[in-house]
């Protein structure tokens, strides 16, 4: 690439910078929140989420008390929300009152329900719970119109700022071993693998990848 292409793509780069910016979210974006988490994970679990029920269970529980808590936005002009990425740490850790399995009961059904439970017991590892020095970042995903142009790459940047002013020495993230797209630019932005991790069917011809435990000094 010639000077002349770099200084064109850093203007761009900056330029698109220019077009949003970054916030905590707040119970309006709910529904926003819903449409870029089932944009970017609604593939999984046969896609049960995607239906009219899996949307208002997304929305449900992104209204609940304490839920945003850690979860940033990038919005647009409008200040509609194009990206979303969260971070949990040993302090902040979401509520387990029962108001989550209340809402997918609700709109799911209780068969829809107690087969995604079933399925993610057995495709997905554990849930990861952070140390003390240790600030774990999950659900980040941009729509689609906006990828390539900075939106996810200034979420995690916003993310580990936070952390380091919370005096976390590590982020740590998870992704799907065959999201090349993501590794890509976790790997750019420092993180390296430093675990495999799977449900029991990842053993499976037809299991579900296993996920990629990485991690970035901060």
């Amino acid at each position: 690439m010639l000077a002349t292409d770099r200084s064109t793509a850093r203007d761009g780069a900056a330029e698109a910078a220019r077009r949003f910016n970054i916030r905590p979210a707040v119970r309006s974006d709910a529904p926003a929140i819903a449409s870029l988490l089932l944009e970017g994970f609604g593939h999984e679990y046969g896609g049960l989420l995607r239906r009219r029920g899996g949307r208002r269970f997304i929305e449900r529980i992104h209204a609940l008390p304490g839920r945003l808590q850690g979860l940033l936005v990038a919005v647009d002009e409008t200040n509609t929300p194009i990206g979303v990425a969260g971070m949990r740490t040993r302090e902040f850790q979401p509520r387990s009152d029962g108001a989550e399995e209340r809402a997918m009961f609700e709109e799911l059904g209780v068969g829809t329900a107690l087969w995604l439970d079933l399925r993610a017991a057995l495709t997905e590892p554990p849930a990861y719970r952070p140390r003390g020095d240790e600030a774990y970042i999950y659900s980040v995903s941009v729509t689609a119109t906006w990828r390539g142009q900075g939106v996810a790459t200034t979420l995690l940047e916003a993310l580990h700022d936070r952390a380091r002013s919370y005096n976390k020495r590590f982020a740590l993230l998870e992704v799907a071993a065959n999201n090349h797209g993501a590794l890509k630019l976790y790997e750019r932005l420092g993180y390296t693998t430093i675990k495999r991790r799977h449900g029991l069917l990842a053993w499976l011809p037809l299991g579900a990848p296993p996920l990629l435990l990485m991690r970035k000094h901060l």
